[in-house]
């Protein structure tokens, strides 16, 4: 027993042969596309922290998929599943754009605060039915989230086509938002005030789930529902709230998108964002303080993919082979030390 338990203390996350195993596995790849693996790194590395313009262009990058992770984690504690993050934050999105278009209080920190909470709203209402079905009817959430995603997709699609496509354009878009509802970069740096703004957003998360009795009702609830009605928590009332938050991260994600970085909406306008939140939630553990430092590196993938493009022979979308990579050996982490603990305990 003593020899088992000192095998665990030397993989309390496995993280150097994790690290090696995820650079093989890349290298591999890699190879297989013709290239040489160290030469390929460097490129990936001076394209996302090789510069202050990269690595400012890599936090910026970080603010959505922070977000969106968030969206998910939260919900998460409370055991119930968000994955309409893409759904909601097209949604926060769109909205932040019409209203942009449409309404100007000629106060540029007012439009900025009336828009976002105007998203992260939006964002709410659209994760609100999916909680009231789960809680209420037992409709399993993640086919009510996931349906949600493809409704909002075609429909915001049909919006940007038809109804508030800007004719001018040959893309279909709205009109680009006045300059008085744009977020401003930080004085002489290359990043704006999103990027700020989202982690304020996770430090003040970390601190309620760590320090307020609002977050052990979370985590009680995701662990035990059966224990948390005992102990006379509303389980259903911190799920439906769950949810609303979630909503409200992912909504408010698209809204500093637009205000931010696009400055409209367009059709197309997520890569998979919602979803590549969903990833990083799910490696970090639902945990905000690790969800920083994986959608850092998830960003770094990303901008440091088009770099990789320009002076290699690989292709930026090998990326996403990397990030699913990253996600393989942390499940595989993760079940090995599940068994390694369950030998433990049953062995005494």
């Amino acid at each position: 027993m003593h020899d088992k338990k000192k095998i665990l203390s030397y993989i309390p996350g496995g993280w150097i042969l994790f690290i090696i195993l995820i650079l093989f596995s890349w290298s591999i790849i890699i190879l297989l596309s013709g290239e040489n693996p160290f030469t390929v790194f460097y490129y990936l590395l001076e394209g996302s922290v090789g510069s202050y313009n990269t690595l400012f262009s890599t936090l910026d990058k970080m603010v959505v998929l922070v977000l969106t992770a968030l969206a998910v984690s939260i919900p998460g504690w409370a055991g119930i599943w968000n994955i309409g993050g893409e759904g909601q934050l097209l949604l926060g999105a769109f909205a932040a754009a019409w209203l942009g278009i449409s309404l100007d209080t000629h106060f540029a920190l007012l439009n900025i605060i009336i828009t976002l909470s105007f998203s992260a709203i939006v964002g709410a209402l659209w994760a609100y039915w999916p909680a009231l079905l789960k809680v209420y009817l037992r409709v399993d959430e993640v086919v009510t989230t996931l349906m949600g995603n493809y409704i909002v997709s075609f429909f915001t699609s049909y919006l940007v086509n038809f109804p508030f496509r800007d004719p001018s354009s040959t893309w279909p878009r709205t009109k680009y938002i006045p300059t008085d509802f744009v977020i401003p970069y930080i004085d002489h740096l290359q990043i704006s005030y999103t990027f700020l703004i989202s982690i304020i957003v996770l430090v003040y998360i970390e601190v309620v789930r760590k320090r307020y009795i609002s977050g052990y009702e979370y985590n009680i609830v995701g662990k035990s529902e059966m224990f948390a009605r005992q102990g006379g928590i509303n389980v259903d009332k911190i799920k439906i709230t769950s949810m609303l938050i979630g909503g409200a991260l992912a909504g408010l994600a698209g809204g500093l998108l637009v205000l931010g970085a696009t400055h409209k909406f367009m059709d197309g306008f997520s890569p998979g964002y919602g979803y590549t939140g969903l990833l990083i939630a799910l490696i970090s553990g639902n945990m905000p303080i690790p969800i920083l430092g994986i959608a850092f590196v998830f960003g770094a993938l990303q901008v440091g993919s088009i770099n990789m493009q320009l002076f290699t022979n690989v292709p930026a979308e090998i990326s996403g082979v990397f990030q699913s990579i990253l996600v393989f050996f942390v499940a595989a982490q993760r079940i090995l030390l599940l068994k390694i603990r369950k030998g433990m305990h049953k062995n005494g």
